[in-house]
């Protein structure tokens, strides 16, 4: 697996709401953000590999914008959700400061929970190895 390219870092700041919980429910627990649209000017949905700070701790996650088109919606609206590495905390009502560090992969529609699973599990990876490989480097 090679190293995903740097991105020119984007800063999001948003809120953290209740969602549908269906991260939850395949064992990727989301926080999802609503985000203030003055923040977003230049950013296209996907999967980003991103840096989270949270009450002055920073830790690594894996960020999807888009319209989670494997869950269809009636009326699909966009969200902003964060999968936050070796993070176990109640946050909802907390702001949590976003920098997206570099792209994964655009946004698809699954057959299946399961290979949803499996290639949220390929995204962690990449950003595991980023935080290794910067860690590496300390």
């Amino acid at each position: 697996m090679t190293v995903p390219e740097m991105c020119k870092p984007i800063f999001l700041k948003g809120k953290v709401i209740h969602g549908r919980k269906i991260g939850r429910a395949i064992n990727f627990p989301t926080a999802n953000l609503h985000i203030n649209q003055e923040s977003l000017t230049g950013l296209s949905g996907g999967v980003y590999g991103v840096e989270v700070y949270h009450k002055g701790s920073m830790y690594y996650g894996v960020m999807n914008i888009g319209i989670r088109p494997t869950f269809k919606e009636i009326v699909p609206s966009v969200s902003y959700e964060v999968h936050i590495l070796d993070f176990n905390q109640e946050i909802y009502g907390d702001s949590l400061s976003i920098k997206i560090i570099f792209f994964i992969r655009d946004e698809i529609a699954f057959k299946s929970k399961y290979q949803l699973i499996q290639q949220l599990n390929d995204d962690v990876e990449k950003v595991v190895k980023i935080r290794d490989e910067r860690f590496k480097k300390v």
